[in-house]
């Protein structure tokens, strides 16, 4: 008609109105809870490499919501509370503006893909240590689902194929948002059972008596580990990492003990270890933290097909390293038999000497591995052959080649050995330990235990003995019990040996071997007790491990 001028509708409205509105929404939260692992993956990470960024922050989050389950409950009955209101308007014909339709539908996506990395995570790392943070998931796609297409029904007879298809998603959507919020129910409402507190004094408690100083010490990598190591570690300044403890100005002593401890594959930072240190160090030992490259790729590294055989594997990989930790190692005994001695180190311990001979060394994972090997190359320096513990946890195959094959010849009748394994450990398995236990025959039964340390699901927070109890990131009620506690004992018994005391020497004794002592966890808060350490003088005649045999 003349004199009427039709205005386009805006492209935005459009979009906004239209079918793949909603799908765009939820592709675009799908993708910002996927961005990081995305690009680690474009630029060649593996998948376990590029969720780990998650991991770390699942765990941190995890912990936040674990210590703020009150304010976690009140925001989550405000969540739900403004979408029920936004699902009865919507009943009553009255929907939610775009603009928030947006966010909802991005909550959606977001939630749907952040949980798909959880199960990923749950599966590899977890397994079922988080409880909060999918009843959190369920709580946001609950209330989401609810705000934007009201409360669930069933198909009629009177929608087509697509709406009878959105009204079966909507009605999945929200039964799977109940399936994730109801476990944690129990925790919410504050009727679950706790675990029991972290001890307060003694063993497990906070670490000490003494403060500590760190100095790093950089050591040269051989020129053929140079040659073939990998991008992610080209900017590390491969160092041992010395803490020293800060004694009184007369201890009354001659010098302090020394430890040896070695991390996890990929894992050099020792940001991931600073608790493991500080309780050993707290309790008067020089500790060194070996970092040493995991990213090492030799020739025909790539397709190796490895034969792992009671607890040992030939992996090409292993050789690079343990020639690193050689040379690492060669450089510590430079470190404490110079002199003069650097004057950083008199400045801390003055004119304490380092005493090896008094010896703690271990690690995690492939570290717990290499510690068995750097066992036998310091029997050379004479280190460990008045005291002497051995402490892997979760370890992976140590190497089978030759060259690298340990043999105990100067163990001490001062030796305590433990080889830890967890229940829920996914990442290197229980077998590898259970065979390298043989290694220690020639040491007393009672002082060479292999460790089961089980998952208690039994209240919350769930105490569940997944790979990495030992790092930061996982220091939970089961890592200051099972873990924590264990390692006060070991640095304990190794100094006071050093020290002639006899009398803390047996009392660190006694809960290093002694089961009652060393396998209690304490109690729920209910009274019933978690579940106990279980110790194994000779595992290979337990069934627990007939899998290994």
């Amino acid at each position: 008609m003349d004199g009427v001028v039709t205005q386009e509708e805006p492209l935005l409205q459009r979009f906004a109105d239209s079918s793949q509105f909603p799908l765009a929404m939820m592709a675009f939260g799908a993708f910002v809870a996927w961005a990081e692992s995305l690009l680690m993956l474009v630029q060649g990470e593996s998948i376990e490499n590029a969720i780990w960024p998650q991991a770390v922050r699942t765990l941190s989050w995890t912990f936040i919501l674990r210590e703020n389950v009150f304010l976690i409950t009140f925001l989550s009955a405000l969540f739900l509370g403004f979408c029920v209101y936004s699902s009865i308007q919507y009943h009553r014909g009255h929907r939610l503006n775009k603009s928030i339709q947006a966010i909802f539908f991005s909550l959606i996506g977001g939630v749907f893909a952040s949980w798909i990395i959880f199960v990923l995570m749950d599966y590899r790392y977890i397994r079922g240590a988080f409880l909060l943070l999918p009843t959190i998931y369920g709580v946001v796609l609950l209330g989401s689902t609810l705000a934007i297409r009201g409360p669930p029904g069933l198909p009629d007879s009177t929608q087509d194929w697509k709406g009878k298809t959105k009204t079966l998603l909507h009605v999945g959507t929200v039964f799977l948002a109940a399936w994730l919020v109801m476990p944690g129910i129990p925790a919410l409402i504050g009727i679950a059972p706790s675990p029991p507190l972290t001890p307060s004094m003694g063993y497990g408690a906070e670490a000490g008596p003494f403060d500590r100083t760190t100095l790093r010490y950089a050591y040269p990598l051989p020129e053929e580990v140079v040659a073939i190591q990998g991008p992610t570690e080209e900017e590390i300044e491969f160092s041992i990492y010395l803490t020293l403890p800060h004694l009184p100005e007369e201890p009354g002593i001659e010098g302090v003990p020394l430890a040896i401890l070695f991390h996890a594959f990929n894992n050099p930072s020792i940001d991931s270890y600073t608790d493991w240190i500080d309780h050993l160090s707290a309790k008067g030992m020089v500790v060194a933290y070996i970092q040493y490259p995991t990213d090492v790729r030799p020739e025909g590294g790539e397709d190796f097909e490895p034969t792992i055989i009671d607890g040992t594997s030939d992996w090409p990989h292993h050789v690079p390293r343990m020639l690193s930790i050689e040379s690492a190692l060669n450089r510590l005994n430079e470190i404490i038999t110079a002199s003069p001695r650097d004057t950083a180190i008199d400045e801390v311990l003055g004119n304490l000497a380092i005493m090896p001979e008094h010896l703690w060394i271990g690690g995690h994972s492939l570290g717990g591995a290499y510690s068995l090997q750097a066992l036998g190359m310091v029997q050379a320096y004479s280190w460990g052959n008045e005291t002497l513990v051995v402490d892997t946890e979760m370890a992976a195959a140590r190497p089978v080649q030759e060259q690298w094959l340990p043999e105990y010849t100067n163990l001490p009748e001062n030796s305590i050995v433990h080889l830890v394994v967890s229940e829920d450990d996914m990442t290197v398995g229980q077998c590898n330990s259970v065979h390298q236990h043989a290694l220690f025959d020639q040491i007393d039964n009672n002082q060479s235990l292999l460790l089961y340390i089980p998952s208690d699901r039994y209240g919350f927070p769930r105490l569940v003995a997944t790979h990495y109890l030992p790092a930061n990131e996982a220091h939970d009620t089961l890592a200051d019990w099972a873990f924590y506690r264990r390692v006060d004992a070991q640095a304990d018994w190794v100094v006071a040996h050093s020290r002639g005391d006899l009398n803390t020497a047996d009392f660190a004794y006694a809960n290093l071997v002694n089961t009652g002592m060393l396998t209690n966890l304490g109690k729920w808060s209910d009274g019933v007790d978690v579940l106990p350490i279980q110790a194994y003088t000779d595992p290979s005649e337990s069934k627990r491990f007939a899998e290994c045999f």
